[in-house]
């Protein structure tokens, strides 16, 4: 091959390169321009999903079904105190999500995608006025982070990147908000903490927290302050056929408490942790100004229980 013929072969190549990146950004496919009028209408549907004022959030995965709505005191999902952070990922991931590329106009293919209808995710978004979205959301895209995205009554799937399948594919129990208390831990000035039998107190002082009279260790303190500020569960404890604890149940069987209170004995968070047999684990409720969710039973980490319940032993300096 001469020089000549090689500059040819190569100039072709190159031309194939760049028609296929154009082909691939601009997502046109076999189908022409009915990919490009499809591919808008995603974009368009993804661009007002993403706004703000949402009445209502519905997704529908293999196994759970979840409807969020925003309330005065914030989200909620299925009634239930919702997970701030979760919600605030999706909307983001809506407004922030990117529509890359065609990936199948074939029905055929949506298994292989995950955009079926037992397969993939489907997310409605309801603005007021009763405009909706919705979506079917498939398996992680080609590459990272993206995911395999169809409208609900389309046929042609495309690549979109962002957040949005990370956002979306979760659980009931994911959605759910899983902190036990929140305490403004600048008012606390004791702590009653109960564990192994015995009870013994913190005292915070102009001079630091002590513990009968003598300095506390600050790393345990340090620690149970951190765990007050947000003493977050590992998730919860229910069933449908009543087996599981009740609140009262959990409080009379309780092997640790902590009473946070203030500079006027107030109590600011009263959190009980009961034995959860193997499970490595404790069942955890908390009432209080600091307890969000009084009525539930919480599954609290035994890592986490210690750090809020130091033993004595280790906590003097």
């Amino acid at each position: 091959m001469n020089e000549k013929t090689l500059r040819v072969v190569i100039g072709a190549v190159v031309a194939l390169v760049v028609l296929y990146a154009v082909v691939a950004m601009t997502g046109r496919g076999s189908s022409g321009p009915a990919s490009d009028g499809d591919g808008r209408a995603l974009v368009a549907a993804l661009e007002a999903a993403g706004e703000s004022g949402a009445e209502l959030i519905r997704i529908v995965g293999p196994a759970d079904s979840m409807e969020l709505t925003p309330g005065e005191t914030g989200w909620r999902v299925n009634g239930r105190p919702a997970d701030e952070g979760a919600v605030r990922r999706l909307l983001d991931a809506l407004a922030e999500g990117r529509v890359s590329h065609l990936a199948s106009d074939n029905p055929e293919n949506h298994g292989r995608l995950g955009v079926t209808p037992d397969a993939g995710w489907r997310l409605e978004v309801r603005h007021p006025g009763g405009k909706t979205r919705k979506f079917v959301i498939g398996n992680s895209g080609p590459s990272h982070p993206s995911t395999y995205v169809r409208l609900d009554e389309g046929t042609e799937v495309y690549v979109v990147r962002g957040d949005l399948g990370f956002a979306t594919r979760r659980g009931l129990h994911e959605w759910r908000d899983r902190v036990i208390v929140r305490t403004d831990t600048s008012a606390v000035r004791e702590v009653e903490v109960t564990r192994d039998g015995a009870t013994y107190t913190f005292v915070r002082g102009d001079e630091g927290w002590t513990l009968d009279d003598k300095p506390a260790d600050a790393g345990k303190i340090r620690d149970m302050l951190a765990e007050l500020a947000r003493l977050e569960a590992v998730g919860f404890v229910e069933s449908d056929d009543g087996d599981a604890p009740d609140v009262g149940t959990v409080a009379a069987k309780a092997v640790r408490e902590v009473v946070a209170r203030d500079g006027e004995g107030r109590v600011l968070a009263h959190v009980r942790m009961a034995e959860a047999g193997e499970s490595g684990s404790m069942h955890t409720v908390a009432e209080g100004p600091a307890a969000g969710q009084p009525d539930v039973v919480f599954e609290l980490s035994t890592w986490r229980a210690d750090r809020l319940a130091p033993a004595r032993t280790r906590a003097q300096e």
